[in-house]
């Protein structure tokens, strides 16, 4: 018995046809309820037709989907001029948008953007609607502002990485608020660049050390000063950069900023995670030192039986890490990979050994889940799931490990002349030094 395919239907002349209900949210971009096509009079017409028809429909609706999402995304901004374009080449096509763009509207042009205006009455912004009745567009502000700057070093900075991109979107966005509360929203989104001053960067310095950690006030600082940097360089400019070298009394690491736990502390928390579903990631952290973020990513094919280590690397999950010198190979004790073992099995090289905590912020997860158990156990300000690394540096160090060993093993930049060249330690130097460590 011939089964129709999905969407197709036999009308009452014979004919087959694809019939497809619009959804909701498209209905007015394609302007139609339903979309229909013709399939032929025989069960052979259908089966050769069918694909077609279908690719021809999702097409549509993913173009609609892209366009109204891009609609969305013109509307709710603040620019007239893009908005009002954005509308005539979608009603008129480009050259349209392109002849207003210019100003080099004749009658003809003239009378189709007032028509257009009647028909989007009530579905556009009142002032849009008036500028398609003037036939003219804003002028481009061609003032580059800080604000501007720091969204177009934005996009040059984004990767595509999910994670790390709502990070500095978050940044840059908190930088600019920050700059509207020091130094005002004229100087910060409608004044040009260069009329920003010293002053001016040393009252945003000033009220942001009022607010939050002198640290915090570095990285901003740094982010800051690297997009005019960017900007400046981009085009040629000698400018001054007014953000550049602040100085932030308090900044850098220091014996207060996270605090190494105890042996007694260390005693505690192997109690608290003992039997939880924690208690291996728990573990690794311990005799590893490495960050949270890069064991959230491990994939199975990072774990190697035969010599008993973890490789911290480019892999499926991640692009790329921190910076080069985290690429390394970890050593792990033996009943550590005896654990991590059943996780392995019957999974691909690319798939996570972790995959609830693999995700996209996943690292935040796994940070506040094992935080929530360590402070039933060690509940000190200053003392977080992160200080397992700190700790091991701490017991490396106390152990006479050299420095650049230690780093070697942490994923650390030791900023030596000499540790850029060769290929690094091996894993055996790595295992005598953290075997003198593991409890």
């Amino acid at each position: 018995m011939f089964k129709l395919p999905p969407y197709t239907e036999l009308k009452a002349n014979g004919i087959y046809r694809y019939r497809r209900r619009v959804p909701v949210a498209l209905v007015e971009a394609l302007g139609k309820e339903r979309l229909y096509r013709n399939l032929g009079k025989t069960k052979a017409d259908v089966l050769n037709n069918y694909s077609k028809a279908h690719s021809e429909v999702e097409a549509l609706f993913e173009q609609a989907e892209t366009n109204t999402i891009k609609e969305k995304e013109v509307f709710a901004k603040k620019d007239e001029r893009e908005r009002v374009l954005y509308l005539v080449e979608k009603h008129y096509g480009k050259e349209a948008s392109q002849l207003l763009a210019l100003g080099q509207v004749d009658d003809n042009l003239e009378l189709a953007l007032e028509g257009l205006a009647d028909d989007l009455h009530g579905k556009i912004p009142a002032k849009t609607e008036a500028i398609l009745h003037s036939g003219r567009v804003p002028d481009i502000d061609k003032t580059i502002t800080i604000s501007k700057i720091l969204d177009m070093y934005l996009e040059v900075i984004t990767d595509g990485d999910v994670a790390n991109d709502r990070k500095k979107s978050n940044q840059i966005n908190r930088i600019k608020i920050d700059l509207e509360e020091a130094i005002g929203s004229l100087k910060t989104n409608r004044l040009s660049f260069e009329m920003l001053t010293r002053q001016d960067a040393l009252d945003w310095r000033d009220s942001l050390m009022s607010r939050v950690s002198p640290n915090s006030v570095v990285r901003y600082k740094n982010s800051l000063t690297a997009s005019l940097n960017w900007f400046l360089r981009e085009n040629a400019l000698d400018n001054a950069n007014v953000f550049a070298n602040l100085d932030v009394r308090g900044s850098g690491h220091s014996k207060d900023s996270k605090h190494p736990f105890t042996r007694e502390e260390l005693s505690k928390l192997d109690g608290a995670f003992a039997s939880t579903p924690l208690d291996l990631m728990y573990q690794i952290l311990r005799d590893t030192g490495m960050r949270v973020k890069e064991l959230c990513e491990v994939c199975v094919g990072d774990i190697s039986l035969q010599n008993n280590s973890l490789a911290i690397r480019p892999n499926a999950i991640r692009e790329k890490l921190k910076s080069e010198v985290s690429i390394r190979t970890i050593p792990l004790p033996e009943k550590l990979i005896k654990a991590i073992q059943p996780l392995r099995q019957g999974k691909d090289d690319n798939e996570p050994v972790f995959p609830k905590y693999s995700k996209p912020f996943g690292n935040n997860k796994l940070s506040d889940d094992m935080n929530r158990l360590r402070r039933t156990a060690v509940n000190v300000k200053k003392k977080t799931i992160h200080s397992l690394r700190h700790t091991m540096k701490d017991a490396l160090r106390n152990s006479g490990c050299d420095s650049q060993l230690i780093d070697a093993i942490l994923g650390h930049s030791s900023g030596a002349v000499g540790s850029k060249y060769g290929t690094g330690y091996n894993e055996q130097s790595m295992r005598t030094a953290l075997e003198k460590v593991w409890l």
